[in-house]
């Protein structure tokens, strides 16, 4: 929900449930993150605040090409309109993850843009939605694991964390800095030739090698299921020749073990781990 920001780490209790302190700090009247939005979007960008937010509200819903996000916003393609877009990137509300040519090892043109700030589709998704009952003091109890879409807003919000911590990747699985020509989110365009896909993650060393890594959330333990939905995955993924690939997971509440004796994948990071690690 926060993203790690400190000040807004500062405003945890340890001494109570992660679930408490989502209540406490967002549905309750007062609530210290209940406003916030609104201040950061008017202190940092004043009257044009409105055209921002137009933006940030169409991240929400996922990633999107700049051709998509003018679409949503109901503008033409100007100058103006790539200054709000590396503005909202500057103050690290957004990021502009570019997908790249493996074989030739060039960044490619196309990009996506994705909302960086866990907090802020946290408020945009359930806060802002609710305010009128949460000023009222109608969800001051309500379990926010019940709110709709729970499960799939908090799978982005741990992908997100992990694209935001990708160093820590790097070093959970031993991958000197030196050797990594790229690593971030990748999204294969559909053409005649090849299918289109998109990994959470692909680093790529210079090594002739790439790690395909899947960023998984779940609130159980990961079954056998996850390995075709990553099988499926590299088998769209047009590698170059004498490439090789290692499968990588990426989790938060475990995995089954036969997940672990199928040994397919090369590394199973437990993130929370990571985490404790920094």
């Amino acid at each position: 929900m926060t993203g790690g920001v400190p000040r807004y780490l500062e405003l945890i209790n340890p001494k109570q449930s992660a679930e408490h302190n989502i209540q406490a700090l967002c549905f309750s009247p007062n609530a210290p993150l209940l406003n916030e939005f609104e201040r950061i979007f008017s202190d940092i960008f004043g009257k044009r605040s409105a055209i921002y937010k137009k933006i940030v509200r169409r991240l929400v819903l996922g990633t999107a090409t700049s051709d998509e996000i003018l679409t949503s916003c109901g503008r033409t393609k100007t100058g103006d309109f790539s200054e709000y877009l590396a503005d909202l990137e500057m103050a690290g509300f957004v990021a502009r993850d570019f997908t790249w040519q493996l074989d030739t090892k060039k960044q490619a043109k196309l990009s996506r843009y994705r909302l960086k700030d866990n907090y802020l589709r946290f408020y945009l998704k359930y806060i802002e939605p609710n305010k009128t009952k949460i000023t009222k003091g109608l969800l001051q109890h309500a379990s926010v694991t019940a709110l709709p879409g729970w499960d799939s807003i908090i799978g982005l919000q741990f992908e997100n964390l992990v694209l935001n911590n990708i160093a820590e990747i790097l070093k959970a699985l031993k991958i000197p800095f030196s050797t990594v020509l790229f690593a971030n989110a990748f999204f294969q365009t559909k053409t005649k030739q090849t299918a289109g896909c998109q990994i959470d993650l692909l680093i790529q060393t210079k090594f002739h090698s790439v790690y395909v890594c899947e960023i998984k959330f779940s609130k159980m333990e990961l079954d056998l299921s996850i390995l075709d939905e990553v099988k499926a995955k590299i088998a769209k993924l047009k590698l170059p020749k004498n490439f090789s690939y290692r499968p990588v997971l990426i989790h938060v509440n475990g995995v089954r073990q036969t997940v672990v004796e199928e040994e397919y994948f090369t590394d199973i990071i437990d993130f929370g781990s990571v985490l404790n690690l920094q």
